[in-house]
């Protein structure tokens, strides 16, 4: 596939990075339909240089770093660290529903510092909180939920109340 974007690179007169190939295969998913569109949307907005950040932006997808700042907030075991971490991502303008796509793919990639127990209860979670999402639940108030049933979680907690 990359092959094929950086000749439609060429064609259109667009100059990619290494990062940014990467990039545009990461979140494209291996659609390459999916890569045309974000390849559009970069050259409009940005020009014929578009970096790894310009396609992080056209594509919706949260960076990274912000997605691990939040789950090694819930690490930390303290919820007022949460609590901040929710609070900025909110600030940012991020997504909840895509926070917790992403924080989804992070939690099932973990090592073995998570047990699959944490793992499973982690992932429940993140299905009841999508499904509120979807109809129309408040973000900020989600995040939390999800920080704070993460913490217990992790630090076996208990999750019922």
């Amino acid at each position: 596939m990359s092959n094929r974007i950086m000749h439609i690179c060429n064609e259109e007169g667009l100059n990619l990075g290494g990062e940014a190939l990467s990039t545009l295969s990461s979140i494209s998913q291996g659609d390459l339909r999916r890569t045309i569109t974000y390849l559009q949307s970069g050259a409009r907005l940005f020009g014929s240089t578009i970096t790894s950040k310009d396609l992080l932006d056209v594509s919706g997808v949260v960076p990274l770093e912000v997605v691990e700042r939040f789950f090694t907030a819930c690490k930390s075991g303290d919820f007022d660290i949460a609590n901040k971490e929710v609070d900025n991502i909110v600030a940012e303008g991020y997504p909840a529903s895509q926070i917790t796509n992403q924080l989804f793919d992070i939690i099932v990639e973990a090592g073995d510092d998570i047990t699959d127990n944490q793992k499973a209860k982690i992932c429940k979670c993140l299905a009841e909180t999508d499904k509120r999402l979807v109809d129309g639940a408040d973000e900020y108030l989600q995040l939390l939920d999800v920080a704070s049933n993460t913490i217990r979680a992790l630090s076996e907690m208990a999750q019922d109340f």
